[in-house]
């Protein structure tokens, strides 16, 4: 029995296990095109992305709120998330007529906007993991060949490393 599935076949997840879950579904569900992503994990959420980092879809599990949030966040400047959030706002009825009603478009921060849903977050285990990464399966079908039609070119992401910090993404 492979790692993944001996995980899998546990009743309670760590959130480690969960988003090791989530990555190999996504690799075995995407399309070839779109199998090929990279990710980041910390304690709390997953990140997978495709070239700009900043521009990445995710999958928060938020203790706090109860919520677990798919979406994609566009963290990676002010010109670039609204020229982003303009792109999508022109296919938000479509979007949910696609993705469904529960699909929002926000700008929380003039640098930061994100395309999202909330789940009820339950225990982590094999079942949430599945529904979150089929559910993350269809927003990045759906919603990767908008982000590469926007063609919108990088921002913060293309200063060089000296300049990019912790202390700095706070205070533009």
């Amino acid at each position: 029995m492979t790692e993944t599935a001996t995980m899998s076949s546990r009743s309670a997840m760590t959130r480690r296990d969960f988003f090791v879950d989530v990555v190999a579904a996504l690799r075995e569900r995407l399309p070839e095109e779109l199998a090929g992503f990279r990710h980041h994990t910390t304690m709390n959420l997953l990140k997978v992305y495709y070239g700009n980092e900043r521009v990445h879809y995710e999958i928060w599990a938020n203790s706090q709120q109860r919520t677990i949030e798919l979406g994609l966040h566009f963290e990676d400047g002010p010109v670039s998330t609204a020229a982003y959030l303009a792109h999508f706002d022109r296919y938000i009825v479509e979007l949910k007529d696609l993705l469904g009603p529960s699909i929002e478009l926000e700008q929380w921060t003039p640098s930061w906007g994100h395309l999202y849903e909330l789940l009820p977050l339950t225990p982590l285990d094999a079942a949430l993991a599945a529904r979150a990464a089929a559910r993350l399966c269809q927003m990045i079908a759906a919603l990767q060949p908008l982000v590469e039609a926007a063609a919108v070119p990088p921002e913060r992401s293309a200063l060089p490393q000296e300049r990019r910090g912790p202390w700095r993404k706070w205070r533009h």
